[in-house]
Parts: C-alpha cells; sequence; structure tokens
C-alpha cells in the first residue's frame, strides 16, 4: 500500500552560511511511524539526480546539512525527503525545497500567470541542463594539487572539472528574442558572435554557465540572469545567452529527454486551441498552484 500519510511544512531554513537545517511535520495519519523510515536526499537541480545525505533514520523530523560547499554564490542546494515503508518497501518522495524566500499567494498567482503566457501563448518548450558546481573532480583534467583545469576539450567532465558536467535535463518554457547576424573580423580571422536575451518563468532558477537546448539542437550558454521578485520570491527571469559555437564540446553532450522530440517543436493545446479558450489549457496543462506548493486551498 501507498504511504498513508503527508509531510507538512517541509522548510529549510539557517542563519549560518555553514549549514542548512531541513524540518518537516507529519499530517495526522492512523499509523505507527515507526513503521516508515526517512532519508534526507540533497541535490543542485530539482530533478535530480540525488544524492542520499543522511541514510534511513526513524522518528525524527529535522536534519542538518553541514557539508555545504560556499564556494559559488549561484548554487542552489536543493532537499528531497524519501518516505519508505519497512515491510513493502513502498517509498514517496515529498519536495523538493530550498532554502529560499517563501512565496505567499499573490507571488504564486504571478507564477502562475508566467507559466501560462509562456505554455500557452509566448514561449516554446526547451530543454535546460544545470551545470555542476560541486561532486567528484575530473580526474582527466583537474589537477588536484595545483587546483586548476589542466587541459580542455574533456569528454568525461565537459570542460566544467565535475564528471558527467551537467545534471539531468528540465523541461522549460521560455521566449528567446531574435538577435542579428554579423560578421566581426579580426587578426586570427572571422568570427561569428551570437547573443541574445530570453524570458521565461521562475522555474527552473538559471545561472550563469547552464545550458539551454531548443528541438533545432542550437544551444546556449547562460551569461546573465535577473529575477523579477515578488516579496523576495522569484516570479520572472530575464536571461542573457550566448550561442555555442556548433563545433564546442558542449554539442557532444547526450540530452536524454522523457518527452518525444517532435513534441518540442510545438504546444499541442496552443496549435489546436482557440487563443480565446483559456480554460482548456489551464485544465489541462496547469497544476493546482496550491498543489505545488503543498498548501490547502483556502
Amino acid at each position: 500500500m501507498p504511504v498513508p500519510f503527508e509531510l507538512e511544512h517541509l522548510r529549510v531554513t539557517s542563519l549560518d552560511v555553514d549549514f542548512h537545517e531541513v524540518t518537516w511535520r507529519l499530517s495526522p495519519a492512523n499509523v505507527d511511524i515507526l513503521d516508515y523510515t526517512f532519508t534526507v536526499l540533497r541535490s543542485e537541480s530539482p530533478e535530480g539526480p540525488w544524492d542520499d545525505l543522511s541514510g534511513k533514520f526513524e522518528d525524527r523530523y529535522s536534519f542538518v546539512d553541514n557539508i555545504m560547499q560556499i564556494t559559488n554564490r549561484w548554487r542552489q542546494y536543493q532537499y528531497l525527503i524519501r518516505v519508505t515503508e519497512k515491510l513493502t518497501g513502498d517509498q514517496k518522495d515529498f519536495g523538493p525545497v530550498a532554502h529560499e524566500p517563501e512565496p505567499d499567494i499573490i507571488a504564486m498567482e504571478l507564477r502562475r500567470h508566467i507559466l501560462i503566457l509562456m505554455q500557452g501563448f509566448a514561449g516554446r518548450r526547451c530543454v535546460v541542463l544545470p551545470v555542476r558546481t560541486f561532486g567528484q573532480r575530473c580526474p582527466n583534467c583537474w589537477n588536484n594539487a595545483l587546483k586548476k583545469q589542466m587541459k580542455s576539450g574533456c569528454l568525461l567532465c565537459y570542460d566544467t572539472t565535475f564528471v558527467r558536467g551537467y545534471m539531468h535535463p528540465i523541461e522549460a518554457y521560455m521566449q528567446i528574442d531574435p538577435s542579428s547576424k554579423a560578421t566581426q573580423r579580426t587578426n586570427v580571422g572571422k568570427t561569428q558572435q551570437d547573443n541574445t536575451t530570453m524570458r521565461m518563468g521562475y522555474y527552473p532558477i538559471l545561472k550563469p554557465d547552464d545550458i539551454i537546448v531548443e528541438a533545432e539542437n542550437t544551444r546556449w550558454r547562460v551569461v546573465a540572469q535577473t529575477q523579477t521578485e515578488h516579496s523576495r520570491a522569484a516570479v520572472h527571469q530575464e536571461v542573457q545567452i550566448h550561442r555555442i559555437p556548433e563545433k564546442d564540446m558542449e554539442y557532444a553532450i547526450p540530452v536524454h529527454f522523457d518527452q518525444p522530440l517532435k513534441d518540442m517543436y510545438f504546444t499541442p493545446v496552443r496549435n489546436f486551441t482557440m487563443p480565446q479558450n483559456f480554460s482548456n489549457f489551464e485544465k489541462e496543462r496547469m497544476p493546482d498552484i496550491f498543489e505545488m506548493y503543498g498548501r490547502k486551498r483556502p
């Protein structure tokens, strides 16, 4: 049988740069809580992959993560709580959550409207590859004594210095602006730089060096990100991006995407629904905003 209870008030709090405290509570349920174990998982992407931080434990409702690395200011740790029933092995995941401002109802509604705008009218489906900023160092190109990368073009880390280079792909809807086509003549020959801007909703939060992949396999690197906030909770992102030359290392990164490739070219609801018919899109494509944040609708 599935896990018969929910985790409520799953939060990440801290006033110290060296640790995060993950806390949660259980919803009322007529079960023996000692029949279940908890595991805290961590990643720097909301879609994983996840690392086991705590191992399995019982009847405890907080965990302190004190093995953090703070060398990258834009890194965001994500936490997941996995509940496992001892007898059957059934599991249920709760989260992910991060150490960030909690959105109020106005911020959640703003996020919802921007997601509807991007998915239904203005944006197109793309894939985001979050860059790794910690983990196993690459044995091929990283010199641990000098603490520096010794060569480029490494297919093991894709020049990130961390093995596998990027996290799991995340589907996102974004509006990419057209860019000007120009050629610059330099002492070493002609170069064709392509830089532009794009905008998207709050999820996933991008950081410099993340990669965006379009359906035509056009790949962009995030240069800078600015977000619109309500009470410090992100609701919208404006991003500067640079088109990666086709001969560069980043085109060797495999993209394993759950959706068929043909589905990336268009949004079915947008193509086969009248633009004025907003209710069908909202019902079929958008989750309830309160369910997304584990809250009860007032």
